[in-house]
């Protein structure tokens, strides 16, 4: 999907409250992190979003491009001029790099993470931000909880749910259940397309086959 489509879906969501252009309820001490934090409430249009978070985000976000405070400024200043609260009017009048901008500020506080996860390669560019607190999860928060640990309890599932009718446990279940999972006494070396895979030098099984097929035959 473009960008500047993206955004503007982003930013019209029904979980999100349009909120004004006046000073934040509270603010970090570092002038930088601040205007972060009023970015992030004025692209997200939440008041009262956590200083520890945007101030963790405010770390990575520089650690991942030494140019982001200025980014951010140019933004910021954008945003400023355009004295506007349509959400649409506003990513409309915004230029593609201050588009990368705001999506570079708003979707961690969605997915709870930055940069870009990977499943094919054992290191990626993506750093945890939250997760409880990501804002995914806000449009469903009546209906589902955040998914995390056991949402009854520990060993919840050791008990017959009320209403079903079960053939009786084992009474060793609950050892069964401390004793598990049993750490492996040896780890089997991967084979060598999976290797290649992991490393990030092949994309598909096959790519990696062709690749070793090519090198023996060197």
């Amino acid at each position: 999907m473009e960008r500047r489509r993206f955004l503007q879906l982003m930013m019209a969501t029904p979980v999100i409250v349009s909120i004004p252009l006046q000073p934040l309820l509270a603010a970090p001490a570092d002038a930088s992190q601040a205007l972060l934090l009023r970015a992030s409430e004025l692209l997200t249009g939440r008041r009262g979003l956590d200083i520890g978070i945007s101030e963790r985000l405010w770390t990575l976000l520089c650690e991942q491009d030494a140019g982001f405070p200025a980014q951010l400024a140019r933004l910021m200043t954008r945003l400023n001029a355009l004295h506007s609260e349509d959400r649409e009017q506003i990513v409309a009048q915004l230029d593609d790099a201050d588009v990368k901008t705001a999506l570079t500020i708003i979707s961690p506080w969605y997915l709870g993470y930055t940069g870009h996860p990977s499943t094919t390669k054992a290191v990626d560019d993506a750093h945890f931000v939250t997760f409880l607190s990501a804002l995914m999860y806000e449009p469903t928060r009546d209906h589902t909880i955040r998914p995390s640990y056991a949402r009854a309890g520990g060993d919840y599932w050791a008990e017959v749910p009320p209403g079903v009718t079960a053939p009786p446990m084992s009474t060793l279940i609950r050892e069964w259940g401390d004793q598990s999972p049993l750490a492996a006494k040896q780890i089997k070396q991967p084979d060598a397309p999976w290797l290649l895979m992991v490393q990030g030098k092949a994309k598909t099984l096959v790519e990696a086959e062709a690749m070793l097929a090519q090198h023996n035959t060197l």
